[in-house]
């Protein structure tokens, strides 16, 4: 009990990790990671060619399942509406015109990441090169940083965690309940009536007033549910969770810019028949080899940084822009199902309502730190000391200047920056569709 209590609550990284998959945050982020097939595992040496053979074959099995999972219950979902949309209300069609837009964002997630090699690559470069326990030794302020995004990414994973399983149970569980206050349970519980469902497809058996099939399809619909909540909620976190560690990277170069070291010699002289004092500070020649080399340790600190953002954004570009897609869409129709303000679907719709529009404000946010936080480097290297510095490393001074005029941004598709001015135009726009729909 008190190593789980310490796996838990002890938020500060453990002395003797060799790896940072060991620490408590990323054994969680694999374990759930490794049930959607993303967890970017490690080169294996082969014995032979046909374990190889099995292995590859293995993993295309899982994409495979996935893939298909998504696409049969996609399918399934559109053939019940047209088998039962005359008979539906206009609020049980948004029901399931939501559950058929989370299907469609997790096909996308699917087919742009979990086919994707480069995934793969950016994935394997964070846990082996970009995660922050690979830098915590170079200052004391890199240990300080490391710690501190510990601290936030541990907290984090369990918040989004706890919360992704309290919208799955919740989503599930309200179906059930009311089936069962209402007595269908019993034995001629179903007059005139049918199983309530959390997801509603088309099945080969009757699992609307024959409980063998409804226990089969509420089986499916909670394994389905879970799946679809990972794809959504576990490659936000994994992909926060790099946000964090970039957020890091940046805060550590603005501190090194910040604390550049000054000139050791410093001339002062006053003008005379007068109180003002001149002061001259220049490098010596032995100082400029250490700025040059300086230089060029930052310059190659923040390309290092500035590639592996590119990267993330030419991989998770698509998939932000289908999932900003989905936002704009799923909005409305969310307020919509709880603007009935019964107590069934406050229960039902608030909870997710409160995860999804927290999930696209709480993305939106957290790549705006990135942005910000880039946004401060001109300032810093425009602050060096580059007047007592030589005609080279002048030079060398201005073109890292030159490079960091522009906030470095993650983009959606390469169309929009990901952060909250796209977030407000969002939740705008979904108010005023919501607004629309109710009207009518």
């Amino acid at each position: 009990m008190t190593g789980f209590r310490d796996f838990i609550f002890n938020y500060q990284p453990k002395d003797g990790i060799t790896n940072p998959v060991d620490y408590p945050y990323m054994i969680i982020a694999r374990y759930l990671m490794t049930f959607i097939s993303m967890w970017p595992k490690k080169s294996v040496v082969y014995h032979s060619k046909r374990a190889e053979l099995r292995a590859r074959i293995w993993l295309w099995v899982q994409k495979f399942y996935h893939l298909l999972l998504c696409a049969t219950a996609f399918f399934g979902g559109v053939l019940y509406i047209t088998l039962h949309k005359k008979s539906m209300t206009f609020y049980e069609l948004g029901h399931l015109y939501i559950s058929l837009l989370m299907m469609a964002c997790t096909f996308s997630r699917i087919t742009t990441l979990c086919f994707n090699d480069e995934y793969r690559v950016v994935a394997k470069d964070f846990v082996t090169k970009i995660h922050l326990f690979f830098y915590k030794n170079r200052s004391d302020y890199s240990m300080q940083t490391h710690k501190k995004v510990h601290m936030i990414s541990h907290v984090f994973t369990l918040y989004l965690s706890g919360q992704m399983m309290l919208g799955l149970f919740l989503f599930n569980v309200t179906p059930m309940y009311n089936n069962y206050s209402a007595g269908k349970y019993k034995s001629g519980g179903l007059k005139n009536s049918t199983y309530e469902h959390s997801l509603y497809f088309s099945w080969p058996f009757n699992a609307s007033t024959d409980m063998r099939g409804y226990i089969i399809s509420n089986i499916l619909h909670w394994m389905l549910s879970y799946t679809c909540s990972s794809w959504f909620c576990v490659i936000d976190f994994f992909l926060s969770l790099m946000v964090f560690h970039v957020w890091g990277h940046f805060k550590i170069l603005l501190h090194d810019l910040d604390h550049f070291p000054r000139p050791l010699n410093k001339i002062s002289a006053v003008i005379e028949d007068s109180s003002i004092t001149i002061t001259n500070e220049m490098y010596s020649k032995n100082e400029m080899e250490q700025v040059f080399d300086t230089l060029n340790k930052c310059i190659d600190y923040h390309r290092e940084i500035v590639s592996f953002t590119d990267k993330m954004s030419e991989v998770f570009g698509p998939m932000l822009f289908a999932y900003y897609g989905f936002h704009q869409a799923s909005g409305c129709l969310l307020l919509l199902e709880c603007s009935q303000m019964t107590v069934a679907a406050l229960v039902r719709y608030l909870p997710l309502t409160i995860i999804l529009f927290q999930q696209l404000i709480q993305m939106s946010i957290i790549f705006e730190l990135v942005g910000s936080v880039s946004d401060k480097l001109k300032d810093a290297v425009y602050g060096l000391p580059w007047e007592a510095m030589d005609t080279k490393n002048r030079k060398t001074v201005a073109f890292f200047l030159m490079n960091v005029q522009e906030p470095v941004h993650v983009k959606a598709l390469g169309l929009a920056d990901v952060g909250v001015t796209s977030m407000a135009a969002i939740l705008k726009t979904s108010m005023s569709y919501f607004a629309f729909l109710r009207s009518m």
